[in-house]
């Protein structure tokens, strides 16, 4: 066909297009000498061209007039049915496009039939490649992948190269879906070697981003990014915008398993602007979903939200439902982790629903397990059974090998924690038979440590080492340091049961090498919780030493399995800057004699170990002695309570439990405490952990007594410790609170210079309050008006001004943070991961136009500060989260931003007491006292003071009191008896504690 007669064709096509309704045949009566094949091929491609530009009338009028309209004057020959099948065909496509998969199968299957009809082999092998490609798109990989290897077969036979490629790149993702990697890999080269030799850069593009696909899966990272950048640099060079978001999409991923988030970000920007560069909203959409994925990596769950939200908008104007679908589901899970959990239900359940209308079975299975994460959280433990058992049943209906061990694996663990282990073991076998047959080492992996672990809970030692020990073979042989942790571990457990306790610990000592190796690329909240998930191969060996009486290694374990994250964060930003982190030494017993001796400290560190039924105590004296004491546990048994719980209870017989602010227990209706003895819970507590050490523990008041906890200790009041005579722990002892003794190191080594430029003190109290984000309905905090009396009582002891209300936001206290010396907040302080960086806790400010008004901890963190002493006088500022690294919290990130000592909370304190703590710690503080000795005397104090003592210190100092505080207080005072001391009640000031120096 000559280009003149191509033009002809072309204007015909045009008058159709824009002719009324009707006037067609009138059109193609004027023009008969055009009624030909070439027309009708010009027709179809012209309306396959409209598809891809998204204009379907146009397209349809088109199909509609080459399969009707000219079926007239051809239907005699065989055209009339090519024209049909075409039309088909491009029908589908368009259903195809728009996420109507159900629709695209049967109009593709018409096509097919007439294909095969009227003999065309290429046409029926292309029809045969698109279903595969519907089946695919729904998640039934079983399906797919037997019409891709008839549309091979049907290419090789007619020796049709380029469909055998098609079908074969499609074939490989297929099995990649299914699990079989190596196989995906075989039918990728094969379709690469194809596109190489005809030198079809476009296709050689696509099928190296798919090979980068299946070795990322592999866990083969170095090939993976090779065949992105390969991809990359095609797109580059053949200037293909499309191609070019794909390779940043999947160099971003990549990127991403490795750790490397900062970059992956870098990648998924690049691809989104150069989707919106060319218009192309499903690419954007795309774009902004890895996005999302990334910020919900790292914990930004915010932003995560913010970019799915777009992503989800774009796929519904598009009308793309398993985008759609994708969106919702994303959404729903990033809500379940920051506990809406209700609010993450309703969107999956909306996935759940788009997956079931459009047949998405990989999308209903992906739904289903996210569900039954949520029920499991809930405890609502059957809902999350049938979700879990749901998405096994899909995965075996398609075909999914893979998947459906990762979900015989997720069963398996749910009978493990309900402690079933005879069931858990039938599924761990039924995972293992899989992962054997499809060679996944990774998955066999787990799969024998689990077994491992169930014989072991069992009491099958034998059978839990043979497990155990298969699986170390294989992790040795990849270098699987997960594995490799945990297959140690477990055999270290064994052999110490057995009794082989030196066995034990040389085993024990190589998982906690295997668990320090993978801190390499790891951001800080990320090493925690690899310590916390593996903090118990820690504690075995301290129990293993302790057997083997090497008292004093097993302490320096203890030190090595606690706050690792954070003493290489002091160490690299505030101690020594460029220092590589794999030269740091562990404190030996020897360094932990002479950080004792040089500040003069008695320290207590305590150890929770077997299964906490055993308490170890470490004694370390300043003229170097060290001594181990241990407490047995398990007579807590007797009482049906565990440690844990006695923390609790004695922290809501204190009313802890509920927050109760304005000072109500100074009323009639609170209880009399005169009587000292009734403090059951706080007696047992110092039975356990002061009273075995009691006699070694110093008389002089100037000797602190630095207290490094572990675990659920983190949350005791040490301070309000009683003995049987009933003397609170203060009153005989000053003490302050540090992570570890090797954070009490780092700490001492500080600088305490400040330049002449800082501002001496920076005072804040009850700023304008903020609204807590990702809440339903949206939480406002209450606002704090003794928080106010606070800051103006405290500012002129120190020489400042208050900073309260809408003055106090975010923004502007940042910025004079890094400039104080002492800084004073007097604020709400959330215990909750604010953002869900990993790092919980947040102090609440007044919001802005460019904020919520929340300072997180995680912000916190990236500050440059140089403040000697930071007060948070604020709700449960102290507590954080309790993990092996240590109180992660505010405190935490203070430290490592710079600060010398902070001051917190363990809970939420009344505003009045707290007024009155905190001018008299101020006064002592101001006389050069340490901070946490001018704690210790000021809540001396507080405690000991009776009414009429409080009423003329409180006359004498009027001054820096509001007439509002002086009347509240004198109200209430009225109530009590002259010598009544109305703030012994330990919930007054029992609260407060200094860590740090």
């Amino acid at each position: 066909m000559s280009e003149e007669q191509h033009q002809y064709y072309l204007n015909l096509i045009n008058l159709l297009l824009t002719c009324t309704q009707g006037q067609e045949i009138e059109i193609l009566q004027a023009n008969p000498d055009l009624h030909d094949t070439n027309l009708v091929r010009t027709i179809l491609t012209a309306a396959s061209n409209l598809i891809k530009q998204k204009d379907f009338n146009s397209a349809n009028r088109l199909m509609n007039i080459a399969g009707v309209r000219l079926g007239v004057y051809l239907h005699s020959s065989g055209i009339y049915k090519r024209a049909e099948s075409d039309k088909l065909f491009n029908q589908g496509t368009q259903q195809f496009q728009g996420s109507q998969f159900d629709s695209a199968l049967k109009l593709w299957k018409q096509a097919m039939a007439i294909d095969w009809v009227i003999g065309d082999r290429q046409r029926e092998g292309g029809c045969l490649n698109s279903i595969g490609q519907a089946y695919y798109s729904q998640g039934e990989y079983k399906k797919a992948i037997s019409c891709l290897e008839q549309a091979v077969s049907i290419a090789k036979n007619i020796g049709y190269r380029e469909g055998e490629a098609q079908s074969s790149n499609w074939l490989g993702s297929a099995y990649g879906s299914l699990g079989y990697y190596q196989k995906a890999i075989q039918y990728h080269q094969a379709a690469l070697k194809f596109y190489q030799d005809i030198g079809d850069c476009k296709q050689q593009g696509d099928v190296c981003n798919n090979l980068g696909n299946a070795y990322r899966y592999l866990g083969e990272y170095s090939l993976a990014r090779r065949y992105n950048l390969q991809a990359l640099i095609i797109a580059k060079k053949s200037k293909d915008d499309k191609l070019k978001t794909s390779s940043f999409a999947n160099l971003g991923l990549t990127l991403g398993s490795i750790g490397k988030r900062k970059k992956s970000i870098k990648y998924h920007e690049q691809c989104l602007k150069i989707a919106r560069k060319i218009k192309d909203e499903y690419l954007e959409a795309t774009a902004l979903g890895n996005l999302g994925g990334v910020y919900q990596s790292l914990g930004k769950y915010q932003t995560a939200i913010e970019y799915q939200q777009q992503d989800l908008a774009i796929a519904i104007k598009i009308k793309d439902r398993k985008l759609e679908s994708n969106a919702l589901d994303s959404i729903g899970t990033i809500y379940s982790k920051c506990g809406e959990h209700k609010k993450a239900i309703d969107y999956i359940l909306r996935s759940l629903n788009i997956s079931r209308q459009i047949e998405d079975r990989q999308g209903q299975s992906s739904s289903l397990v996210n569900l039954g994460t949520i029920y499991q959280d809930l405890r609502q433990l059957q809902e999350s059974f049938k979700c879990f058992e749901s998405s096994l049943t899909i995965k075996k209906e398609i075909g999914d090998v893979l998947g459906e061990a990762i979900c015989l694996g997720n069963l398996g663990d749910f009978y493990f924690l309900n402690h079933q282990y005879q069931e858990a073991i039938k599924y761990y076998e039924q995972d293992l038979k899989i992962v054997e047959e499809i060679g996944s080492r990774q998955g066999e992996v787990n799969a024998f440590c689990s077994l491992g672990a169930a014989y072991y809970a069992l009491g099958d030692i034998h059978l839990s080492l043979d497990y155990s020990r298969k699986a170390l073979v294989i992790a040795e042989k990849d270098e699987s340091l997960f594995g490799l942790g945990t297959c140690l571990h477990n055999i270290g457990s064994a052999h110490f049961l057995q009794g082989m306790i030196e066995e034990a610990r040389d085993i024990l000592y190589r998982a906690v090498c295997a668990w320090e190796s993978l801190r390499a690329d790891l951001r800080d909240a990320e090493k925690i919780s690899i310590f916390e998930g593996h903090s118990i191969s820690y504690l075995l060996l301290q129990e293993v030493l302790v057997a083997l009486n090497r008292q004093e290694e097993a302490l320096e374990v203890a030190e090595r399995g606690r706050t690792r994250a954070f003493v290489e964060l002091l160490i690299k930003r505030k101690v020594q800057p460029g220092i590589n982190l794999n030269q740091i030494p562990w404190p030996s017993s020897q360094k932990i004699r002479e950080i004792a001796h040089c500040q003069n400290y008695t320290i207590v560190e305590y150890s929770i170990v077997d299964s906490g039924n055993k308490l170890l105590i470490w004694l370390i004296l300043p003229n170097g002695i060290i001594q181990l004491f241990q407490k047995d546990l398990k007579s807590l048994q007797k009482q049906n309570i565990s440690l844990s719980s006695l923390v609790t209870q004695a922290r809501d017989f204190l009313n802890i439990a509920e927050t109760k602010q304005n000072e109500s227990i100074l009323t009639s209706t609170q209880p009399s405490f005169a009587n000292r003895d009734r403090y059951p819970y706080l007696q047992q507590l110092y039975q356990l952990l002061i009273e075995p050490i009691k006699h070694l523990l110093p008389t002089k008041p100037e000797v602190s007594i630095v207290i490094v906890p572990q675990s659920i200790l983190f949350l005791v009041p040490f301070s309000a410790l009683q003995n049987s005579e009933g003397e609170f722990l203060i009153e005989r002892y000053t003490t302050l609170t540090i992570p570890s003794i090797q954070v009490l190191e780092l700490t001492h080594k500080r600088s305490t210079q400040v330049s002449e430029t800082f501002r001496e003190a920076l005072v804040v109290g009850n700023p304008k309050m903020p609204t807590i984000p990702l809440t339903e309905p949206p939480v406002e905090l209450r606002d704090l008006p003794w928080a106010k009396t606070e800051a103006n009582a405290i500012a002129p002891l120190l020489n400042t001004q208050a900073i309260t209300g809408s003055g106090a936001t975010k923004a502007y206290i940042t910025q004079q943070m890094s400039q104080a010396r002492l800084i004073h907040l007097a604020t709400h302080g959330l215990l909750d991961d604010i953002r869900q960086l990993g790092i919980p806790g947040a102090v609440a400010l007044a919001p802005s136009d460019e904020d919520n008004g929340f300072l997180t901890a995680g912000e916190i963190y990236d500050l440059e500060l140089n403040a000697e002493l930071v007060v948070l006088s604020a709700c449960s500022t102290g507590q954080g989260k309790i993990t092996g690294d240590g109180v992660v919290g505010l405190s935490r990130c203070l430290i490592a931003a710079g600060v010398k000592s902070v001051i917190v909370s363990l809970w939420s304190v009344g505003d009045l007491s707290t007024a009155l703590m905190m001018v008299k710690f101020y006064q002592i503080f101001q006389q050069g006292v340490a901070a946490a000795i001018a704690l210790n005397e000021a809540q001396r104090w507080l405690l000991g003071i009776n009414k009429t003592e409080l009423a003329v210190w409180v006359k004498t100092n009027e001054q820096f009191f509001d007439a509002t505080l002086k009347m509240s207080l004198g109200r209430r005072l009225n109530q009590l008896d002259d010598s009544a001391k109305p703030f012994e009640n330990p919930r007054h000031w029992a609260a407060f504690f200094a860590i740090g120096q």
